[in-house]
């Protein structure tokens, strides 16, 4: 019994150092085992949570950077799939600045490793949130290239040729379009129909429904168009013995061609005529005026159609 109790009296004699002791070997234990775990780095994407009344009217961070502390083998048999970082916005009730704290789920290989330390940078996000509305915009389209030369783009349309979006009032009102992806010009020289689709100039738009619409196209020869002014009007056939009592005014017209470039065209001489074999003494005379025109051209119009001339005789071989 003597023995017994010189056993607890020495257990329990300076208990204080002892307690001590022990304190400082715990600790000595935790820091050992902080020096063995390890750390590494994920950037795994930010989803938002939100309710159908009010969606994020500025930009937000759409992947966060997560930093995981734990034993090596551990570690890295974590993939950016076996966490999932969100923040909840659901209970957003009003516009304004809303700020929520980003939430880590762990998944299949992260659930169950212990010890496992994750921290989020950043740790919260600050939202301006605006009520969520929704209208019709018309689809116009985007070119990239030119069509063979000669042909030119005559009428298009889109199916559909609106699309409805969403999302906050503020940037839904600055959209007054929706753009396609560039649709392909070069070396078209017939109708075509393609499948294109939208681009959304701004990620806090949403498209309500299809993300792609038909395009159809109608491709022809391209006709050209020139003006010619100050063109001299012909007289033929005028009897001998009769002359006109003044020089004729000049004229214009307006010609088509399927040649791609009239630039450089040059209008031969007596395009337009007027035929005086009809006249027979001097007088007054309104006659009609005639256009011959160059080959490949097809007429629009011209000036003048019709003539009033004033025909006199000739006397010694003068007018």
């Amino acid at each position: 019994m003597k023995k017994s109790k010189g056993f607890w009296a020495r257990l329990f004699s300076d208990w204080p150092a002892k307690l001590l002791c022990l304190a400082a070997a715990l600790l000595l234990f935790f820091f050992y085992r902080l020096n063995k775990l390890e750390e590494r780095f994920l950037s795994v994407p930010l989803t938002v949570s939100m309710n159908e009344d009010y969606m994020p009217a500025s930009q937000y961070p759409r992947s966060v950077r997560l930093s995981l502390r734990g034993e090596s083998n551990d570690l890295f048999s974590i993939q950016e799939d076996d966490l999932r970082a969100y923040v909840d916005l659901s209970s957003v009730r009003s516009a304004g600045v809303a700020r929520a704290s980003v939430q880590i789920e762990k998944k299949g290989n992260a659930v169950g490793i212990d010890p496992l330390e994750i921290k989020a940078e950043p740790a919260e996000i600050a939202v301006n949130m605006e009520k969520k509305v929704s209208r019709i915009v018309p689809v116009t389209p985007s070119f990239r290239g030119y069509l063979e030369p000669g042909y030119e783009l005559v009428s298009f349309d889109f199916t559909p040729s609106e699309v409805e979006i969403a999302g906050p009032s503020g940037a839904v009102a600055r959209v007054s379009d929706i753009s396609t992806d560039f649709i392909e010009l070069a070396g078209r020289r017939e109708d075509f129909t393609v499948k294109t689709r939208l681009v959304k100039k701004d990620p806090l738009i949403v498209l309500s429904g299809a993300d792609s619409v038909e395009f159809r196209a109608v491709v022809q020869k391209s006709i050209a168009t020139k003006s010619f002014e100050t063109v001299p009007i012909t007289p033929t056939d005028l009897p001998e013995g009769l002359a006109l009592a003044e020089p004729l005014p000049l004229g214009s017209l307006r010609l088509q061609s399927s040649k791609a470039d009239l630039r450089g065209f040059e209008l031969p001489a007596d395009v337009l005529t007027v035929d005086l074999s009809s006249v027979r003494k001097p007088g007054a005379y309104t006659l009609p005026v005639t256009a011959h025109l160059p080959e490949d051209f097809a007429l629009e119009s011209y000036s003048p159609t019709e003539l009033s001339l004033t025909v006199v005789s000739r006397k010694g071989g003068q007018p």
